[in-house]
């Protein structure tokens, strides 16, 4: 027996079919309207990516599709340009060692780097002193024994036929680099000092070897960011804020104010003020309308106010109140403690000198 619903479904094969566009429609501006109301990405139909006939390709896909980054410190990065404007009269570029470790399972942190001493000839490429590199690293690693060999960098921006000359000898056991899970192969860090842009280019590459043909070298590039310390850019930040406070005095007229007299603790207090002032601002803007506001900000900001608790400016009284108190009771208490103290020593002497003469 079948049902009646099967029948008449059966029997209007055609109608079913013109009534499920418009439905299916309705469904899609639907779910792209809820999408626009909470900011979500909309949902693409994935195309069918094209055939790859390229063995090569594909086996260098999947050997190099992997969670790897480099944070670069601005002293390594330093230590690269002040090589360069250093280097010998006719010298084009500048090489060297890459020192750093791996940390947070995939990151590699490029900390320091040196320039080893060579020599670029068209017979015989490049000649690098490794005596150098080997003596260098030795000192280093006295001063930070966790730094070890990451890489090695070049200045310029283009990867020619002697990078797989020094990548060799990288690669090798002299240059006392140790493959990893992580890291199989030393980064290549290329820093372009020719100034064509507004900023550095610095990039970073892998070397992977392909299965099927072994003189072939591929090098992928992987993502880069230079990162600093916190404490390291509250330290330049006193310093910049030093240099401004120059300028404003020089530019007035006056003395130069000295560094030591800025307080770090009351600046960072006044920037913070500033926005807090910024985010009120917008967020009256965005509420009469004049804005339009962004879901991404308000997330933001909605994190960052309940990350914190929520604490009572009385409570706060209370606890400054009774955490002074405390300190006063300390100080009473060690200034009667050094009197009991002096008194103590009085009536001793005293006491010493009255038994000399009986």
């Amino acid at each position: 027996l079948k049902p009646a619903w099967f029948e008449s479904s059966a029997g209007r094969s055609g109608a079913g079919s013109g009534t499920c566009a418009p439905n299916c429609s309705v469904i899609m501006a639907t779910q792209h309207a809820i999408s626009a109301m909470w900011g979500l990405p909309e949902k693409r139909n994935r195309a069918v990516p094209p055939k790859c006939f390229n063995i090569a390709s594909r086996l260098q896909k999947m050997s190099v599709e992997q969670p790897l980054s480099c944070r670069v410190h601005p002293v390594a990065i330093l230590k690269v340009l002040d090589a360069y404007v250093r280097r010998p009269e006719g010298a084009k570029r500048t090489i060297g060692t890459l020192l750093g470790w791996i940390s947070e399972g995939r990151v590699v942190d490029i900390t320091d780097s040196f320039p080893v001493v060579h020599k670029d000839s068209d017979e015989a490429g490049v000649l690098m002193d490794q005596d150098y590199h080997k003596e260098m690293l030795a000192l280093r690693q006295k001063v930070s024994p966790r730094e070890v060999v990451v890489g090695w960098f070049s200045t310029g921006d283009e990867i020619n036929a002697t990078s797989l000359q020094i990548h060799g000898f990288y690669c090798s056991k002299d240059s006392k680099f140790t493959p990893s899970a992580v890291l199989a192969g030393p980064i290549h860090l290329c820093v372009d000092t020719s100034l064509a842009s507004q900023s550095f280019g610095i990039k970073a590459f892998v070397n992977v070897n392909t299965t099927v043909a072994e003189s072939l070298h591929q090098f992928h590039e992987v993502p880069l960011r230079v990162q600093t310390s916190a404490a390291e850019k509250s330290g330049i930040s006193q310093l910049m804020q030093a240099r401004r406070a120059t300028r404003e005095a020089v530019v007035g007229g006056g003395a130069p104010k000295d560094i030591a007299s800025i307080d770090g603790f009351e600046g960072g207090l006044k920037e913070l003020l500033s926005l807090f002032k910024r985010i009120q601002e917008y967020v009256r803007a965005v509420m009469s309308g004049k804005v339009e506001g962004d879901l991404a900000v308000g997330r933001g900001l909605t994190t960052a106010l309940c990350a914190e608790p929520v604490i009572d400016i009385e409570a706060v009284e209370n606890l400054c109140n009774s955490s002074l108190q405390d300190a006063l009771m300390v100080v009473y208490l060690s200034n009667l403690t050094r009197t009991q103290i002096s008194i103590a020593e009085k009536i001793n002497a005293q006491y010493n000198v009255t038994s000399e003469f009986p």
